[in-house]
């Protein structure tokens, strides 16, 4: 009896620890405005090299990131006011990426000059200088054979080529280790990075897997790919007109970009699955795709919101298209929300149907 206890006893002090760390403390780092995660966000913007970006989301999300990104660039051009809702959007868009891929959910942004105790910063420091002396004096000289050996393994990953996507993602890999482990050993005096650790191998294994069993894409269908990139494109160049054209129509810009980057992230690739599905092909590989339907379910009522928002400026858009004689415009205007309609009529419920049919039938 006594033994079964003690066993208790340590389990219970396991999972604290991994409820304590596990979920919080890197978190905490990669979800700041200045945090690692933001920072490449920043640098990708500033070269227009999505590259930056890669690195910290698993291939699977590359397609997701790529087109937040593209669109980020365009609509950032508007104005100072849209390159900020641009940046900010982008931002978000890549920290909760970035965070399932975790296998974390994703809790909002996180200011800058928060206090994240000495470790982390000393943990960070120590990477940039390639010297361990920032975090010695952290530890008091005490740090185990296992960190240093970390701390080496990132080092020695930290100067990949920026073109070489899979030779970052090792290094963030290693990095990530390196900084968790750092934090629980100075709160603990324990060494236990593998919580986090394995966490990441199980998401990099089944990415694997998929790969090697070509599992399958949930690609946008390619009609409304076309249709949303021809939609953007009539709207970038509206934005350069000169006046109130130009004006009214940044003004629809900034309320529909980050809701087309959501749409093409949560709420349409699914209809990719809808020819499968039709010839009564339901297979384990197509499960992943419930998560954005739960996700587009959740989001359902802010989605219809910012409908109503891009309605408004397009109504103020079409009158002064119509003031101006500009029927390619007053056109564009009606075919935006005639879209809408659609959506919430068609598209939406129909992703979320999809979701509930796969659920059901591999239960």
């Amino acid at each position: 009896m006594k033994l079964n206890i003690n066993i208790s006893l340590t389990m219970i002090q396991l999972l604290l620890l991994f409820l304590l760390f596990d979920s919080s403390s890197v978190s905490a780092h990669c979800d700041g405005l200045d945090g690692p995660v933001v920072k490449a966000a920043i640098k990708a913007i500033e070269t227009g090299n999505v590259n930056y970006v890669l690195i910290w989301v698993q291939k699977a999300d590359e397609e997701i990131i790529k087109s937040a990104f593209n669109k980020t660039l365009i609509v950032r051009k508007l104005s100072k006011d849209a390159q900020e809702l641009a940046d900010m959007y982008f931002f978000e868009t890549l920290v909760r990426i970035h965070r399932s891929g975790e296998g974390e959910p994703y809790t909002g942004l996180k200011p800058a000059g928060r206090d994240l105790g000495p470790a982390i910063p000393a943990a960070d420091s120590s990477i940039d200088r390639n010297s361990l002396n920032q975090l010695e004096k952290v530890l008091a000289g005490q740090i185990p054979d296992e960190i240093k050996d970390l701390f080496n393994n990132a080092v020695s990953k930290k100067d990949y080529s920026i073109d070489d996507v899979d030779a970052g993602r090792e290094y963030v890999k290693a990095y990530v280790q390196f900084i968790h482990s750092v934090e629980v050993y100075y709160e603990t005096g324990e060494l236990h990075h593998e919580s986090h650790t394995h966490k990441t191998e199980i998401n990099q294994h089944e990415t694997t897997k998929h790969e090697g069993e070509k599992a399958m894409e949930f690609k946008i269908p390619e009609s409304m790919k076309i249709e949303h990139e021809k939609l953007h494109a009539i709207l970038a160049e509206a934005t350069k007109e000169e006046g109130e054209i130009g004006t009214t129509a940044k003004e629809v810009a900034k309320v529909l970009h980050g809701h087309f980057v959501k749409e093409e992230e949560i709420a349409i690739p699914p209809l990719g699955l809808l020819a499968e599905i039709s010839r009564g092909h339901v297979t384990e590989d197509m499960r992943p795709v419930t998560k954005m339907t739960d996700r587009l379910k959740a989001e359902l009522p802010q989605m219809l919101e910012e409908h109503k928002q891009i309605v408004r400026a397009l109504n103020k858009f079409e009158e002064v298209a119509k003031k101006m004689n500009r029927k390619d415009y007053v056109d564009f205007a009606e075919d935006l929300k005639l879209h809408a309609k659609n959506e919430e009529e068609v598209t939406y419920p129909t992703s979320i149907l999809i979701g509930e049919f796969i659920k059901l039938k591999l239960k």
